[in-house]
């Protein structure tokens, strides 16, 4: 009898136990922000027995929607105080996975930021670029992290920046042509062939906009970059808009697991997890080379389709018909670099793009498929270059 009372009270607390309701504050319409789902949505499913709270027609749940809410946990964009002051209130863990604001009192999950500003600089700069300009959002933290590792990387090469900032919209409803004209007039100040990185993809495509309309080509007088590889928007451009991945799955799969970790009343290591970047999807707005004598750019275009195989400053000579001290002073004065040091920046830009995207790869696999004479040569630039071996950069 004993026993039977016993299944009968499990059964009965089984059959309570409901499952968690979590709401995703976050627009799910908007593309990179569907990847951030889709690994939040892939750990709760490993994980979790988790149900969602989602906007049912705009597919954008607003944090101030939650207002007395009575759920058991939040994943949010709290990109304002007054999102924040809600999501306070709430009786509930939450996750922050905006980067507007530079501070939150809630535990975050974030892109390295400054890490993407440095590869749209590095992406340019492979391309010839000697004049620059970074179009960011004032008051906003993540833009400002973007030009302070774009404007740094750039000053470290030698180079300038010409910085627009224009007010956001995050809280406010603006009119379609808010900022077009103090655009306008930027890229006026500018001498072509320049190259510009802005800090998301729609700002970017408002980039390509204003240059047609003063008479600029993309990407033949001016390159543009974008962040976040929103496809809709890269893909409505024209010409196509080249953008830098944040590494969106990841972002929501450490989301989800920090939460799991909050409602199990489990400690974390750190409240804020940097998440470092995906590749850069290259499309045509940035298909040019600033490079105007044509011998140079047969040498840089044999070191970009052969840079994974053992060349040597040597083998672009032999692409040219000019002398190697010719070589080595167009380089110079053109790209800001040496031969090799162009060959040995593509080697470590694929060696950073497969150390993240194929992490399992054995370190001496990633060398070999570099153009690295072997780990010891790798590592020995990415100490030079980010003051970590290739293997730490992994890890990251």
């Amino acid at each position: 009898m004993d026993i039977l009372c016993k299944k009968v009270q499990f059964c009965a607390s089984m059959s309570r136990r409901q499952p968690l309701e979590i709401a995703l504050a976050i627009n799910v319409g908007i593309t990179h922000l569907e990847r951030v789902v889709r690994g939040i949505r892939e750990y709760a499913e490993r994980h979790t027995s988790w149900r969602f709270l989602i906007s049912p027609e705009t597919h954008y749940l607003s944090p101030t929607a939650l207002e007395g809410w009575q759920g058991n946990g939040v994943i949010a964009l709290a990109n304002t105080p007054e999102d924040i002051a809600v999501l306070k209130s709430l009786k509930c863990p939450v996750v922050n996975l905006s980067g507007a604001l530079a501070e939150t009192p809630f535990p975050r999950v974030r892109p390295d930021y400054e890490q993407l500003g440095k590869m749209g600089a590095w992406h340019l700069l492979d391309r010839g670029y000697r004049r620059f300009g970074f179009y960011g959002i004032a008051d906003v933290w993540y833009s400002e992290c973007y030009e302070r590792g774009y404007s740094a990387e750039l000053e470290r090469k030698g180079f300038d920046c010409s910085i627009l900032q224009v007010p956001g919209t995050l809280s406010a409803k603006t009119r379609w042509d808010v900022g077009q004209g103090e655009l306008e007039l930027w890229l006026g100040t500018l001498t072509p062939p320049f190259a510009v990185m802005a800090a998301h993809d729609p700002r970017a495509a408002m980039v390509i906009r204003a240059c047609e309309r003063v008479g600029l080509r993309v990407p033949e007088d001016v390159a543009v970059i974008g962040v976040n590889n929103d496809t809709t928007a890269c893909e409505s451009c024209r010409p196509p808009l080249t953008s830098i991945e944040r590494n969106d799955a990841e972002i929501g799969l450490e989301a989800a697991r920090m939460l799991d970790r909050l409602i199990q009343g489990k400690v974390l290591t750190s409240d804020e997890h940097v998440v470092l970047p995906g590749e850069i999807k290259d499309r045509a707005s940035t298909d040019s080379l600033a490079v105007d004598h044509p011998d140079l750019l047969s040498a840089v275009e044999f070191a970009r389709s052969h840079f994974q195989d053992p060349i040597g400053v040597n083998n672009l000579v032999d692409a040219t018909p000019r002398s190697r001290r010719w070589l080595e002073d167009a380089f110079l004065e053109s790209l800001g670099c040496t031969p090799r040091a162009f060959i040995f920046r593509l080697r470590m830009r694929e060696a950073q793009r497969l150390l993240v995207e194929e992490s399992d790869l054995a370190q001496g696999e990633v060398a070999k498929r570099c153009g690295y004479s072997g780990t010891r040569q790798m590592n020995a630039q990415f100490r030079s270059e980010l003051g970590i071996t290739a293997k730490d950069y992994g890890r990251e």
